[in-house]
């Protein structure tokens, strides 16, 4: 990551990593999911706050659990846990011996799938898991979600939102505003390709649009906490998942409860 990237993260609360994934990585990725497609399921609640400019004809869809699948199709998803296209960046955003603190999931939407309301906001954070903010010439972050793009999501098709620079505000954000009803102009609607990498602080306003594409929308969220800190209880709930001894060291590092390191 470098200065010009760290300024841009630093403005704006996110940052997208173009061609993080190689074709091959994303087809792996696709292949396991469809192999696993019985568990795909779709929630049973609409998470469009009754905003019309929000609504669809559908809920969206969900899967998780991909790190205990058997091999050889968990390997896409464990590999990454400590990408490199990837690592290298929460390395600065979260420092050395960060950690999965929950996920992966995949959210699904199909032509017509409702948005999402938008959310988070620098003013309203309940607790440090999800500060941000820049000291003595560095970042600190806590909660961050690295969004794997399996799809394409271009102009006009709907899925992933934010407001730039909201993980700064020290206002809340309007009801209207996370409804999508007004100020529409200042929501940016991220373009990626199959492959892009969406890097944001969870403390940035953030939601999805409507699907509109024809194809079905396929994104990869994993969120990951500084070494010492916690947003949820994530994989470590009483004991150590059986999965994580089949690890790498490498993996298994991510995998680890938080502590001073």
């Amino acid at each position: 990551m470098n200065q010009d990237e760290k300024y841009l993260f630093d403005l704006t609360g996110y940052i997208v990593i173009k061609n993080a994934l190689t074709k091959e990585e994303v087809k792996a990725c696709n292949r396991s999911i469809d192999h696993h497609i019985q568990f795909l399921h779709e929630r049973e609640d609409s998470l469009a706050g009754g905003a019309k400019p929000l609504a669809g004809t559908s809920y969206r869809k969900e899967m998780g659990g991909m790190l205990a699948w058997d091999r050889p199709w968990c390997e896409p998803f464990r590999r990454l846990l400590v990408h490199p296209e990837v690592s290298s960046y929460l390395n600065v955003i979260l420092g050395e011996s960060y950690r999965l603190d929950n996920g992966p999931s995949l959210i699904v939407m199909d032509e017509g799938t409702e948005g999402g309301t938008l959310h988070g906001g620098g003013v309203e954070r309940p607790d440090f898991s999800e500060a941000y903010f820049f000291k003595n010439g560095r970042i600190y972050c806590g909660l961050t979600v690295v969004e794997f793009m399996l799809t394409d999501e271009g102009p006009g098709d709907g899925g992933l939102a934010l407001i730039q620079g909201s993980h700064k505000a020290n206002l809340s954000c309007p009801r209207a505003m996370t409804l999508y009803q007004e100020y529409q102009q200042h929501v940016t609607e991220v373009h990626v390709k199959a492959g892009d990498v969406v890097v944001f602080t969870e403390t940035l306003t953030h939601g999805t649009l409507p699907w509109k594409a024809r194809h079905q929308r396929r994104a990869l969220l994993y969120k990951f906490s500084p070494g010492f800190q916690a947003y949820s209880q994530g994989a470590h709930q009483v004991t150590y998942p059986d999965y994580i001894e089949d690890m790498t060291a490498e993996e298994r590092a991510v995998m680890e409860a938080p502590y001073v390191r």
